[in-house]
Order: structure tokens, then C-alpha cells, then sequence
């Protein structure tokens, strides 16, 4: 099955990062069955929907559009069914839809989910209606309604030189996914997040430079980029996702120094031979770096050398054997100047603790403005789906060293 493909090689820590659900009208829920655990689905025409519910009260209800069984090229999604009026798409409304070339969304749906668009590789057209308070269209591109995140790029315009537009924050999940067709993107100063599988699949990209401004790329945001050799990281980097770099053609990296994060299995299936952990790395998780897949499965590289500092993150996940490690350690020597300069940085650390703290928290206030999922949240309609997803990817060995510390 072809659906979803964009996960192949993922991981299955996939679920624990996406578990965030910044729906717009997180005033709903789904209806549930008292028998039964499934949202019931109800069909109109040539469309299937689950009824949503207003937590506040239980006499407000609205449809989620699950399916569509027609097969016309240019469809206008229905404001209203059975009455009900349509405020989201769920994860799998028009997944695979090779008949469709352009599609118009109602100013009522203002809620997409991650996957609603998934594998429908011939859309060369998104149109919203005026007055939709969250979701735009500008050249058949679907951004937010303030321009701040591409949503959704029409995969059937066959894109192949792509800029993404200055003042753009954050590329969607599944913005690009399996394009056939892209070989280069220039992304913005601007943008700060890359989604989950942005560009999974886009096996005819071979580079790409990732902007300063960055610090999270999402788990899958590059996945079997099969062609993908050249990357530049970002210097404001904080967080690698899973698998998000996994069955590429990297062979060598430069991680940033204020680098905290390598999610699990980020770099599996690479040509790398080698790689330099900075000091600021306080977490790496399973098969992180240094492995690969083999027919009979997962199975860390032999000669595999980790760089790193003494007594860091990188020492102890080279010998992990929790983790199932034993690659070559590497001991990077501390610059001098840095060792000369500890007693005066330590003082100067801690003068500006609180400042410090004070700035995280306006900086995550920011972030949470501009996140896909702030805009275009996780539906709950697909919450199910990530699961499964998620239990399906290769094994259970999960901890990080993190993990490992607390659990001693």
C-alpha cells in the first residue's frame, strides 16, 4: 500500500512528537459511540463524515469530511452536510485522489488534517473561499491565513525550481511530500520550523540549505530524500526530529553548535561513516546515528566513530548498551580559550540565568503563534492513525540517555 509511503522508515517515536493538537476549534471533539470505540461515519452523497461535538455543549456539532468517492477534476468541498457544517478535513479526505487537478475549500474549514492532501500528486490548483478566517491560497499555493505557513504546494504544477516566499515561518506537514518533480527549494530568512515529511520522498533533490533561523526540524522533514547528499543545518538549530534525515545520500554533516537534540533514528540508512557531536547535545535516542537497515533489519554500523567531548551526551551514547552501542569514541580536546575562560563564562552564566529563562519563555510564546499545527492543528479525527502509524515502524527501543537517567 502506497498510502503514507512518506513515513517508510520512520520511527516510532513518531507518536510521542506529534501528540500536540493545536486545533483552531479546539472547543470540539469527536463524537463516540457509547458500544463502541470508532467515530462513527456517516455518508452524504458522495462523501463520508464524522460528527464533531462542542465539549461546552453538547447541542453544537459540525462535520469532519472523512472521504470523497466521486472523481471530479475540479471540486468545490461542500460548506455543509446533512445540515451540519463542515469545519474540518480529516486524515485521510482526499489522500491518493489522482483525479483531482484543483480543489476549492469553503470559508467554513478552517481545520486540516496532517494528512487530508496525502499522495494527491496532481493538484495543480488550492483556491479558498473569501472570508475563510484561517486558510488562503496565493498562485494555487494553501497558506495560513496571515502567509506565515505554507500549508499545502500543488504537487501537479510539477514545482522543480521552488522560492518559498519571505516572511513564510513554517513549512506545513506534508507541505511537499513526494514530489516527483522538485529539485531545489530556496526557503526563506524567515522560516523558523519544518514540518513533519515537509519534503519526504523528494528523491530529486540533492542539496538543500535549511535558514539560520530555524530551530526545529520535525520528525520525517526529509525522510527518503533518496537523492539528498548536500545540507546545510541552520546555526540556530536546537532539534533534530526522527527519522528526519533517515534514507538519504548524506555522507558527511555539520551539526550546530547549540544543537540539544538528535531524535531517534534521524540519520539511519546514510553513507556516513562518521560524525562530530557537539557538547550542547543532551539528547540522543535510539539508533540515533551510526546504524542502518539490513534485510533482516535494524543493525548498528561496524567501524562507526562518534567525535565528541568527555563526559558528554556523545561519550555515553557511543557505549550505550542499553542502546545496543559500541562505536569508536573519539575524544575531541577542549579549546583552550574555553578552558581559560570557564570561571569567567560560569559567573556570567549565571548572572544571566534569569534572563535567560525569561527569554525562552517569550520565545516559545512566538513559536506557538506561527507552529502548522497552531493554525492547521492535529485533527482529532486522525489522532488513531498516528498511533498505528507509530506501532507499525520497526521496534519498541526507544529510551534515550535521558531517559536512561531518570529511569536510574
Amino acid at each position: 500500500m502506497k498510502i503514507y509511503q512518506f513515513l517508510r522508515g520512520g520511527a516510532v517515536c513518531a507518536a510521542a512528537l506529534l501528540t500536540a493538537s493545536y486545533a483552531v476549534l479546539n472547543s470540539y471533539a469527536e463524537e463516540e459511540s457509547e458500544e463502541e470505540q470508532e467515530v462513527p461515519v456517516y455518508t452524504s452523497g458522495d462523501y463520508t463524515y464524522s460528527i464533531l461535538k462542542n465539549e461546552d455543549d453538547e447541542n453544537e456539532r459540525a462535520a469532519c469530511l472523512e472521504s470523497y468517492t466521486g472523481s471530479e477534476a475540479e471540486l468545490t468541498v461542500p460548506s455543509e452536510l446533512d445540515g451540519l457544517s463542515v469545519v474540518r478535513l480529516g486524515e485521510r479526505a482526499f489522500v491518493q485522489a489522482d483525479y483531482l487537478k484543483k480543489i476549492t475549500l469553503p470559508k467554513t474549514v478552517t481545520e486540516l488534517g496532517d494528512y487530508s492532501f496525502a499522495e494527491s500528486l496532481h493538484i495543480e490548483e488550492y483556491i479558498v473561499e473569501e472570508g475563510n478566517p484561517v486558510l488562503s491560497a496565493e498562485d494555487g499555493v494553501l497558506y495560513s491565513n496571515d502567509g506565515k505557513v505554507l500549508q499545502r504546494y500543488p504537487l501537479g504544477s510539477n514545482p522543480v525550481d521552488v522560492t518559498v516566499p519571505e516572511g513564510v515561518l513554517a513549512i506545513g506537514n506534508v507541505a511537499f511530500a513526494e514530489s516527483p518533480s522538485l529539485k531545489t527549494v530556496t526557503l526563506p530568512e524567515s522560516l523558523t520550523y519544518i514540518g513533519v515529511s515537509a519534503f519526504s520522498g523528494c528523491n530529486e533533490m540533492t542539496e538543500i540549505t535549511i535558514p539560520d533561523a530555524v530551530t526545529e526540524i520535525d520528525a520525517f522533514a526529509f525522510n527518503s530524500c533518496t537523492n539528498l547528499k548536500n545540507v546545510k543545518l541552520p546555526a540556530e538549530l536546537l532539534s533534530i526530529g526522527a527519522a528526519s534525515f533517515s534514507m538519504t545520500a548524506i555522507e558527511n554533516i555539520t551539526l550546530p553548535d547549540k544543537l540539544m537534540a538528535i531524535g531517534q533514528q534521524a540519520f539511519i540508512s546514510t553513507p556516513m561513516k562518521e560524525i562530530t557531536i557537539p557538547g550542547s547535545v543532551s539528547e540522543m535516542n535510539y539508533a540515533s546515528v551510526g546504524w542502518e537497515m539490513t534485510p533482516s533489519g535494524m543493525a548498528a554500523k561496524k567501524d562507526f566513530i562518534i567525535y565528541g567531548y568527555a563526559n558528554t551526551t556523545a561519550e555515553e551514547y557511543a557505549s550505550d548498551e542499553e542502546l545496543e552501542n559500541s562505536f569508536q569514541f573519539s575524544e575531541l580536546s577542549t579549546p583552550a580559550s574555553e578552558s581559560s575562560d570557564d570561571a569567567e563564562s560560569s559567573a556570567e552564566e549565571s548572572a544571566a540565568s534569569e534572563e535567560s529563562a525569561a527569554d525562552t519563555e517569550t520565545i516559545g510564546a512566538e513559536k506557538d503563534t506561527v507552529h502548522p499545527g497552531k493554525v492547521i492543528g492535529i485533527s482529532a479525527c486522525g489522532a488513531a492513525i498516528l498511533g498505528i502509524i507509530a506501532a507499525a515502524a520497526f521496534s519498541g527501543k526507544k529510551k534515550s540517555n535521558k531517559e536512561k537517567k531518570d529511569d536510574a
